[in-house]
């Protein structure tokens, strides 16, 4: 069974989107996939760029990464547990690499990895 994680990020003070997208797509998710590339099924990194809050009234719609708190929203899926437990071993045998990187790019304080259950729609179900 496989196991999806997801990562919100918040851009480093200072930079940009564009170079925060630049340095996420160049430097970070290169170390990722170099690192944990092999263990993942999937990987999406979602750039936000706008949004709206569901409640009525709250604006005109033009909310973006400021407002929601996050840059971008990455995916990943594993294989299964064992992939999960390799990719634990990897990241600390490459704490300081990984950690060094995210410092340019990221607010490490503000950025969240959490566990998800996916349940998929089947929008197309046969008679």
């Amino acid at each position: 069974m496989s196991i999806k994680r997801i990562v919100m990020v918040k851009r480093k003070q200072g930079l940009t989107p564009d170079q925060f997208r630049e340095g996420y797509e160049n430097s970070h998710s290169r170390i990722a996939v170099e690192l944990f590339g092999h263990l993942w099924l999937e990987y999406r990194r979602n750039y936000l760029t706008s949004g709206y809050s569901f409640e009525p009234g709250s604006g005109d719609g033009t909310g973006g990464p400021e407002e929601i708190g996050f840059d971008a929203v990455s995916e990943f899926v594993l294989r299964d547990a064992a992939a999960l437990e390799e990719m634990g071993r990897i990241a600390l045998a490459n704490h300081d690499r990984i950690k060094e990187d995210e410092a340019r790019w990221f607010e490490q304080t503000r950025c969240w990895l959490v566990g998800c259950e996916t349940v998929v729609e089947d929008l197309h179900p046969t008679a």
